[in-house]
């Protein structure tokens, strides 16, 4: 079990308290710093912030570069053309390349890796300047930048020398983009949609039981249309190449292995898909976690109507994922509402100001089922009671405990800019339980040492590891001057220093390190490096040269971190 946690209060009031009776005021020179109760951790010494076009590591440690944007595969695409990996890539998950056979190989295996976004510039030479001046996207601009994001599947293997390789031309490489290939839908809505074009906006993620990936589909909203106020990608521009955006926002599955076909899942809900975080509840249900990254949306809960047996087969199991109840998370009341639709939630929402509001904007809104529900996931978790957050990220499921950590990044709608990790501990210690009580485990800002809390990963010993998302243009300015360039960082979540937080890398300038995931050994970190150099206004004016230094563009690019013990 995890020692108790004074609450957040508490943790606030100290420190308030101990201001006011202090025998001097407050001057500049306490502010800020980090408060800390313990010493660091053993395996390493915690790094200082940086603002260096590089990623910094703590002495004993190394990393090597296992692929970058624009590497050839050696796999071929549909119309014949060679595959590449894609753009920002984010979310990373390792499968053993014997783990059908249920071997643990940390020395071989699969990456799954997300491809979030595309960066106009560096795809299509389509830039800031031209975007600002409403310069509309040509249609090989769009195809450019529609193979760009999605996801790749890539060999990886330890080589004599100990570094991590890509394994070039292997038959297991792939990709799945926003041009091929095509995908069904499983679940309530499955008969709506029927199929769609690929994937686009793959946040972070998740692996189930039977070595899959799950695939979160995020900030769907931004592909078509323009708005000077606003960034979208003008993929409208070409009505063909325009997105139906109700065939996206979803969790998608994806097997490294290729034997069985994606699928996108329905019955997990449609919304700004952060990840998926896979347990089981106390009868042997599929549960995931899953968070909505956007202000004051929510934090939701799918339970499968089946067990999970792991003795059936994969494609069987995979349809724990296709029947179950979606639930939304109502924390002033220590609840998960289920989203149903029966006659009394229709009602319920019909009537809400959520509802009205959608209606206003499209006078064809309608939720009359359980597919429309789950079609507009958000409407009907706003109407029946699910608290608003400050922008759900990353949730994990402690491995020794079962307790779930989540990440709020921020919310400057109402003062919240650093972000926060709330810990939730479910009823009789059932992941499905309909009931829970949850904490503010650590508190985002200048004694903390962090801001902006995203992905969430846990090592072999119970520590938190947690990246941070900075936005690109809030980075080392204002409010977040102190903490440099994003980091990673180790929040220990047992003995004295738990819920202490110390740095261990610092990534590039203007990138986001995002996706870590360890090898089952533990002595592998994969991590993604995305988006460095991202604010460059014009290929000769590069704000970033990672990795490859001179006047190379910046190329996001999955590192391998050793070093571990």
């Amino acid at each position: 079990m995890l020692p108790s946690r004074r609450s957040f209060l508490r943790y606030l009031g100290l420190g308030s308290y101990a201001t006011l009776v202090s025998s001097r005021p407050a001057v500049s020179a306490d502010f800020p710093t980090r408060k800390r109760r313990a010493k660091p951790l053993e395996f390493f010494e915690p790094i200082k912030p940086s603002k260096a076009d590089e990623l910094i590591l703590p002495k004993g440690f190394r990393s090597e570069i296992v692929i970058s944007w624009d590497q050839p595969l050696g796999t071929k695409a549909p119309d014949g053309s060679a595959e590449k990996f894609g753009f920002n890539n984010d979310f990373i998950a390792y499968f053993p390349i014997d783990a059908l056979k249920g071997g643990t190989n940390s020395k071989e295996g699969l990456l799954w890796v997300n491809h979030e976004y595309p960066n106009p510039l560096f795809q299509s030479g389509y830039t800031p300047a031209d975007y600002k001046a409403g310069k509309k996207k040509t249609s090989e601009q769009i195809a450019a930048e529609r193979l760009a994001v999605g996801g790749s599947v890539v060999h990886v293997k330890l080589d004599a020398e100990q570094k991590w390789k890509f394994v070039p031309n292997s038959p297991l490489n792939r990709r799945i983009t926003a041009t091929y290939p095509e995908i069904a839908f499983t679940g309530p809505a499955e008969k709506l949609l029927k199929t769609a074009v690929g994937s686009l906006a793959n946040c972070s993620g998740g692996r189930t039981p039977w070595f899959t990936a799950l695939s979160c589909e995020e900030n769907y909203p931004d592909y078509n249309g323009y708005d000077p106020k606003d960034y979208f990608y003008r993929w409208s521009d070409d009505p063909k190449q325009a997105i139906d955006e109700t065939r996206y926002g979803w969790v998608m599955e994806v097997d490294p292995f290729g034997e069985l076909p994606p699928l996108k899942h329905t019955a997990l809900g449609r919304f700004k898909h952060e990840n998926a975080a896979v347990t089981r509840g106390a009868k042997g249900q599929l549960v995931v976690y899953m968070g909505d990254d956007e202000v004051d949306q929510h934090l939701y809960k799918f339970v499968s109507d089946i067990p999970d047996d792991p003795k059936a087969s994969r494609e069987q199991r995979r349809k724990c994922l296709q029947q179950g109840t979606l639930y939304a998370a109502d924390l002033a009341k220590g609840r998960w509402i289920p989203l149903v639709f029966t006659p009394q939630t229709a009602k319920i929402i019909q009537e809400s100001s959520a509802y009205a509001a959608a209606k206003k904007l499209d006078e064809k809104f309608q939720i009359t089922n359980q597919a429309e529900l789950l079609i507009h996931t958000r409407v009907a978790a706003r109407a029946l009671g699910a608290t608003p957050l400050d922008r759900c990220e990353d949730c994990e499921v402690h491995p020794r405990d079962g307790s779930v950590y989540v990440a709020m990044t921020n919310n400057s709608r109402h003062g919240n800019l650093y972000g926060h990790i709330v810990r939730l501990v479910e009823d009789h210690d059932d992941a499905a339980a309909e009931s829970f009580q949850y904490e503010v485990y650590l508190a985002g800002g200048p004694q903390s040492g962090l801001a902006c809390p995203d992905n969430l990963a846990f090592d072999q010993q119970g520590n938190l590891w947690v990246v941070c998302d900075i936005s690109t243009e809030k980075m080392g300015r204002g409010a977040y001057k102190p903490f440099g360039n994003n980091g990673l960082f180790v929040v220990p979540t047992m003995g004295d220093s738990a819920g202490d937080a110390f740095q261990f890398a610092s990534g590039p300038v203007e990138c986001e390190l995002t996706g870590p995931w360890f090898t089952e050994d533990g002595k592998t970190l994969f991590l993604s490096v995305q988006h460095p150099g991202e604010l460059s206004p014009a290929l000769d004016q590069l704000t970033s040269h990672w990795p490859n230094g001179g006047m190379d563009v910046p190329r996001p690019s999955v590192v391998a971190i050793r070093g571990f013990a």
